[in-house]
């Protein structure tokens, strides 16, 4: 009996001991997950100051097209705003992209706003400007609906920044409505019947033409550059093919001398104020001695 008792003493004590290893390690192991926890979401909570030298998605629309929108008539639009090396070049490379589509260019403008100008005077009669551009280009892509987001993406080489990014799918019906709403809330209520029928038709093809031909709507943005370029300074140019110094002096004298007579013009236009004044101060000599006697 005894050798029962101790062996059930000592195996209790065993899983005793085993048990409190056991909650040990596991309160460590929950310890150990709660510190990296802590430690992930500080690293998430601090921002990050690396410079980013390119952000742009994998792909800008999914080529998958809806089950539901293969039996209806869909306007499908997209805006896209993105950064680009040049302007010019990534407009050329979007117009071959379009052709090869079998798309048409709607719209295209580029433009080279000018943010900031200096000068710098170089040499008599010309100096050098140095402007700060900001190249832009804004341009309307019609594609066949079906090869829109194809197109969209091939965009993704050109581009180093996406900015900006829209997409919308109207139903043919309800696009055409909200365009006849439109059109009815600025045509003047004077108008004629037949007018407002070719209205209606126009307006009518023009989204039956959307539904075929999606509209891309891009904006490209350059990084701001300088422009280095010499100009003539009209004022410089102006003083060194002027009159020289007698020539100049003689046009003083004659200038001086016609002040003169215009202000001795000036000065016989005003004879009535001397008139005036003559009869006031006559008036006071004769009235001054009757004023001396009253006081």
């Amino acid at each position: 009996m005894k050798r029962i008792a101790i062996s059930t003493l000592l195996c209790s004590m065993l899983l005793a001991s085993c048990s409190k290893k056991i909650e040990e390690h596991s309160a460590e192991a929950v310890q150990e997950n709660t510190a990296d926890t802590q430690v992930d979401m500080q690293e998430a909570a601090e921002p990050n100051t690396l410079p980013v030298q390119e952000q742009k998605p994998e792909v800008i629309l999914n080529q998958e097209v809806n089950p539901v929108e293969l039996t209806r008539r869909m306007v499908r639009e997209a805006q896209v705003n993105f950064t680009v090396k040049d302007v010019v070049k990534s407009s050329l490379e979007i117009e071959k992209i379009t052709l090869e589509a079998g798309g048409f260019i709607e719209r295209k403008d580029i433009d080279f706003n000018v943010v900031d100008l200096k000068r710098q005077n170089i040499s008599e009669g010309k100096v050098k400007v140095f402007e700060k551009v900001e190249p832009i280009s804004f341009m309307v892509l019609r594609v066949p609906s079906e090869r829109a987001p194809h197109v969209v993406n091939q965009l993704l080489p050109l581009m180093f920044f996406l900015n900006q990014q829209r997409y919308s799918a109207q139903r043919f019906e309800l696009k055409l409505l909200q365009e006849k709403m439109n059109q009815a809330q600025t045509i003047s209520s004077q108008a004629r019947p037949a007018h407002l029928n070719e209205i209606t038709r126009l307006t009518q093809l023009e989204v039956q033409d959307r539904v075929k031909f999606s509209t891309i709507s891009l904006q490209l943005n350059q990084p701001t550059l300088v422009r280095e370029r010499v100009d003539i300074d009209i004022d410089a140019v102006a003083r060194l093919n002027g009159d020289h110094f007698i020539q100049r002096a003689w046009n003083s004298i004659k200038y001086g001398w016609q002040f003169v007579l215009d202000l001795l013009v000036f000065l016989l236009m005003i004879w009535p104020l001397y008139l005036i004044v003559l009869i006031g101060f006559l008036l006071y000599r004769w009235l001054k001695p009757y004023f001396d006697k009253l006081k």
